[in-house]
This record gives C-alpha cells, structure tokens and sequence, in this order.
C-alpha cells in the first residue's frame, strides 16, 4: 500500500494527464465530437431498424438533462457574479473610507491656507521680521501648498475610481439580475420537461418493464456499450498522448494485461463511492430481472443525489443511451474508464475536465429503470471489472 504522500503524488500525475485538456483547442474538442456523432450513428445503424419502448423517453430525458445542466451552470454563474459584487461592494466601502479621510485632509489644509499671512511669502519677507522666523515661514507655507496639491489630486483618483467601482457594480447587478431571469425560465422548463416525461413513461410503462425482463433486450444493450467503450478505447489509444513520467510497479491485483502500475492503478482501495446509496446490483451477480449477471454495480439513491468522479478524468461521453439513459463516460487515461449511467442530469460536456470527488450527475431512473439510482462500472481496455475492491467505503 502507498502512504498519502503516494496518494498525492497519484493524484497529481492523473490531474496532469488531462490537465491539458483545460486549454485544447476548441478545434481538437469540436473533432471529438463529431467523432463520438460518428460513433453513436454507428451504433443505431447497427440496430438496424429495431426500436424499443424506453426510446420514446429519449427526447424528453436528454431535454430534463439540459435544462439541469444548464440550471447548475447558472447556479455557479450567479455565484461568481455574487462574489464579484460583494468584491466590488467591499472595495467602494473601502475607497469611501479612503475618500472620507482625504476630505478632511483637505479640509484642515484650505483652514491652513485661509489662515496663513496674507499675501503669502512676498509679505512674510517684506515685512522685516527675523530672517529665521521668515524661512520657517516660508517653509511651512510651502509645505501646505504641496500637500494641499496632493490631497486634491489623490481626491480626484479616488472620486475616479469610486465612479468606476460604481459603474462596474451596477453592470454584476444587471448580470446578476439576467441570471436570475434565466434560472427562472430554466425552471419553468424544467418542470415542462419533468411533466413530458411522466406522461410519456405512464403511456409506455407497460412496454418498457416487459422489455426490462427480456434477456434479448439487456444483452443488446450490453453489446451496444461494449462496442461504444471499446470504439472510445480506439479513438483515445489513436491520440498522441501527453508525455509520461515513469511508472511505478504494477498494483497488487490489478486487471489482467494492464502492465505497469499506473496512476490509476495505485487509486486501487482508496476511490469513494459514486454516490451514497444502497448497493442492489454487484459485479458478477445475477439480476433478478432477466437472470444475467451484472456487469457492473447498481447503487439505488433518491432521486436529485449528486453523483461524483471516482477520480479525476476527462468527459468523453455524455449523453442518452438506450438501456443506460443519461450516461457519462470518464476516461482516466491508460486504458481505465469510468461509466456512471440511468442519471436525471449530466453536467459536464464532452471534453470538460473534472476533478476526483467533482460532482457530474444527478440521480435519476433515465433509460427505463425502475427506481432512481446510478448505474456504474469500471472498464479496462474495453472491458468491464469488479470494482468493489477499488472502494474505500469508511
């Protein structure tokens, strides 16, 4: 077992292989994606003309999943505009303040100068008093007129920038605003959406738990993420890949074939669960539905329950697939990937970098199923493998 200093370290080389991603292109994303377009119209060509009842809940589940997704981002939005006036509201108090004082600066310096003899220095000269007393004088008087000078030009660039602070708050005030409006249309659809949907599942409720329990259906949609995962494996293998710092001694029980320990491999004991919830389905047990075994896990949690990277990666899938509904993809480089499917909502995008412990998804029973909970697998090379053993579930 590595200590923390290895985990680090582990953590560090997994965030620097995609990290790059960050600042790609939007021509290299753009490619990606009409390269996985490809993928997925290959994957329908190749069912042929056969449809199924849960694809008539296609249309209505990815449109909840926009609308969530683009909630959230305004959600964070509205965040930063928050942070950014609250920075531009505690700035023009301090100016204020700053403004406050050099009024009075000024104040003090114009009673000095009213005060002062008249005539100036001209007259403290002419007027025969001892020629110590006179430069003291005319020291003092000269003083005042510099700092008085200072005080008006410092009150000019603070009266500037207050008025700049205003101008800048006033304008996150009406983004802030825009913000709002535009979480409120988002939920109004969102709710359209919610509604569709519910309609179109109590129409076809029947057809989809009859389709469910068929063997022939679930073995379909097995082989249409096999052959996703594995084109994905393809296109990703075929990208130069970023340079590699050396690699470590392979990880005690790691998948068949992997090689050398990478990054991934030494996470192996120390993932956190996808998401809190109770564990119905395990790797390589029956289902109770059909009586095939289970490629993956099945972990049931309410509906709205956040869904988190197991580590950090990139998004390469996100999108509705049939059997799996909204299905996100990770791929943490070396051949290991990540799947989290049957979500309400995903909210990253092809592309997007993320985090380990970053939240991707929403729960949700998307696809079919029955209950709301997160379909999830590990895949290496294409292929899927038990994961239990890569959690650390105090």
């Amino acid at each position: 077992m590595i200590g923390y200093a290895g985990l680090a370290v582990c953590l560090v080389l997994l965030a620097s292989t995609h990290a790059g991603l960050a600042a790609a292109p939007s021509e290299e994303l753009n490619a990606l994606r009409a390269k996985l377009e490809a993928l997925k119209r290959d994957i329908e060509r190749g069912e042929g003309s056969r449809s199924e009842a849960a694809d008539a809940l296609k249309s209505s589940e990815q449109s909840v999943s926009e609308a969530n997704r683009r909630l959230t981002q305004l959600a964070r939005e509205g965040e930063e505009a928050g942070r950014q006036l609250s920075g531009l509201r505690d700035e023009q108090q301090q100016v204020e303040a700053r403004l406050a004082k050099q009024r009075s600066a000024a104040a003090r310096l114009i009673y000095q100068h009213y005060t002062a003899p008249a005539g100036g220095v001209l007259q403290v000269l002419a007027s025969g008093r001892d020629p110590n007393a006179v430069a003291r004088t005319s020291v003092y008087l000269d003083h005042i007129a510099r700092a008085r000078k200072g005080v008006l030009e410092d009150l000019r660039r603070q009266a500037q920038t207050l008025a700049v602070l205003g101008a800048e708050a006033t304008k996150r005030q009406h983004e802030l605003a825009a913000i709002e409006e535009q979480q409120r249309a988002q939920r109004e659809r969102l709710e359209h959406e919610h509604r569709n949907r519910k309609q179109v599942l109590a129409r076809i409720s029947t057809q989809v738990e009859r389709q469910r329990r068929e063997a022939g259906a679930l073995q379909r949609d097995e082989r249409r993420l096999a052959k996703l995962v594995q084109d994905l494996a393809k296109m990703l293998a075929a990208r130069k890949p970023p340079p590699r710092p050396a690699r470590s001694e392979p990880a005690t029980g790691a998948p068949a074939g992997s090689g050398a320990g990478t990054a991934f491999e030494q996470l192996r004991g120390r993932l956190h669960a996808p998401v809190k919830g109770e564990l119905l389905g395990r790797y390589g047990s029956p289902r109770s539905d059909s009586g095939l075994s289970w490629r993956g896990l099945f972990i049931q949690a309410p509906a709205g329950r956040e869904v988190r990277a197991v580590a950090p990666g990139r998004i390469v899938f996100a999108d509705w697939l049939r059997g799996f509904g909204n299905l996100l993809i990770l791929d943490h480089g070396d051949g290991f990937m990540s799947l989290y499917g049957n979500n309400e909502a995903l909210l990253g995008r092809i592309g997007d970098p993320v985090r380990g412990g970053d939240t991707i998804a929403i729960v949700g029973s998307s696809g079919g199923n029955p209950v709301p909970g997160l379909y999830f697998e590990l895949r290496h090379q294409g292929k899927p493998f038990d994961p239990m053993g890569w959690f650390n579930f105090k």
